[in-house]
């Protein structure tokens, strides 16, 4: 149905939706309680983005001390010496809280494993940074079981990781009509649906609905779903950072270099699980990630962390499909890809 057709009324009528669509928007996010696992360089960069962005309120659960390599990373720290082996986060809140004051924001130094699920209950939305295995499947555990959107990430040096539960997410975004005409019901892939499409006729524009559908964590980590989607050419050129990230996952969080050959084995195990060539994992790689296993580079932390509390925003304002639900940073190949798991 083109524009001329229909009568100032339902012009009217459409110009009204378009407009409260964009003030659910702005409430979604100004209503938002969001909890941030962490105050690590990547939590540091999603807490600034996200109180600049206006959330109703946030809260930042860490129990972690001042450590002397957290001042070249984590810029809400105070320059001072003084305060290693002290509580991190009650440093850093005063300077947080003045980027926006009409931002509700607490600070709670317990231990995640020791948190109830009452406990995360009273958000709409968890961002955990630089955790163990053990900690992700654990509170994974509980926003699923209180269907609460889940956002996982962490650095190694030059790479990182987004990794997301958001369990269901439906997003509405105005697309070009293109040659042929979107329907409903049609899967873009396993997990993402158009479930409506409607003519916009003041922009000739198709809203369109999708549906995304999210897998726990724990699957994510085994998937062998990248050679159902991916060519043979595409897998060989996989970066060798999404194996080496997964495996270390099996090994505990250190400032010291990894030993090489442990990584290796770790690696190619699991390659062979995700059904990866292990072609992929190459010298150079393995002694990059060797060397800077955990180590926190501020610019590194600023993309990684940019990149998800916009996807965070994204996901609140509900007019683009979130990462879904595989997100790799690699800085040596200056990428981003997200794979489906």
């Amino acid at each position: 149905m083109s524009q001329e057709h229909l009568s100032a009324d339902e012009i009217a009528l459409y110009d009204r939706q378009i407009r409260l669509w964009g003030m659910a928007t702005q409430l979604r996010i100004r209503s938002a309680k969001v909890l941030v696992v962490n105050l690590s360089a990547v939590g540091t960069e999603v807490v600034k983005n996200l109180v600049l962005g206006g959330v109703n309120s946030l809260e930042i659960l860490d129990s972690s001390t001042v450590k002397e390599e957290d001042f070249s990373a984590q810029f809400f720290l105070p320059n001072d010496d003084s305060i290693i082996g002290q509580l991190k986060v009650p440093h850093a809140i005063t300077q947080i809280r003045e980027l926006n004051n009409r931002v509700k924001l607490t600070a709670n130094t317990g231990v995640l494993l020791e948190m109830p699920r009452e406990y995360f209950a009273q958000f709409d939305l968890v961002i955990a940074t630089e955790i163990s295995k053990q900690e992700m499947l654990a509170i994974n555990k509980e926003t699923r079981a209180l269907n609460i959107p889940l956002y996982v990430a962490g650095m190694h040096g030059m790479f990182g990781y987004i990794l997301t539960d958001l369990v269901r997410h439906e997003s509405q975004s105005e697309k070009d009509i293109g040659n042929q005409p979107r329907v409903a019901g049609t899967k873009i892939n396993r997990k993402k649906t158009i479930t409506n499409v409607e003519y916009n006729p003041t922009t000739n524009k198709e809203n369109v609905t999708i549906v995304d559908d999210f897998v726990i964590l724990q699957d994510l980590l085994v998937s062998e779903e990248l050679p159902k989607q991916l060519n043979k050419r595409q897998m060989k050129r996989l970066s060798a950072a999404l194996p080496i990230i997964f495996s270390l996952f099996e090994v505990q969080r250190t400032l010291e270099d990894i030993d090489i050959e442990l990584l290796r084995k770790l690696s190619l195990e699991t390659a062979e699980k995700l059904k990866i060539p292990t072609s992929v994992i190459t010298q150079e790689y393995l002694e990059l990630f060797s060397r800077q296993a955990f180590a926190e580079f501020s610019p590194v932390a600023a993309v990684l962390g940019g990149s998800l509390a916009q996807d965070v925003i994204q996901f609140l304002s509900k007019k683009e499909s979130p990462i879904n639900n595989c997100l790799i940073l690699d800085g040596i190949r200056s990428e981003m890809p997200i794979y489906l798991l």
